[in-house]
């Protein structure tokens, strides 16, 4: 049996001067993911990186960074923790230091990984 979140949960951390914040919820549905997702997310933010996973059906989002730097290391992240029924957002404010690649795949996984475990 999966298990998923008891509470929504944030967690922030600067990674050289980025400010990432990792937002993770439990939910039931896909709409309910996307209206998590579309409530939660910061426009004025550079990037709204996401996943959810829900049962068998999983979705995730670079949203401007990289091909699979943000999207996939977050839903690695939630299956990682054997998590189902979950969504999790990350937001960056870029701070003008490029992470790179391996940089930004450490970022957005680790950011989520810390949120998943503090819930």
């Amino acid at each position: 049996m999966n298990l998923t979140l008891a509470d929504k949960v944030v967690y922030e951390e600067e990674i050289q001067k980025s400010r990432f914040i990792a937002k993770a919820a439990p939910v039931a549905s896909e709409e309910e993911a996307l209206a998590f997702l579309a409530e939660n997310r910061e426009p004025e933010a550079t990037h709204n990186g996401y996943a959810y996973k829900i049962g068998l059906l999983y979705r995730f989002s670079d949203d401007g960074e990289p091909s699979g730097t943000a999207g996939k290391p977050i839903l690695h992240a939630i299956e990682a923790q054997g998590l189902d029924r979950v969504a999790v957002l990350v937001v960056r404010y870029f701070g003008g230091v490029k992470l790179g690649a391996g940089g930004l795949v450490r970022a957005y996984g680790g950011v989520a990984a810390e949120a998943l475990r503090r819930a």
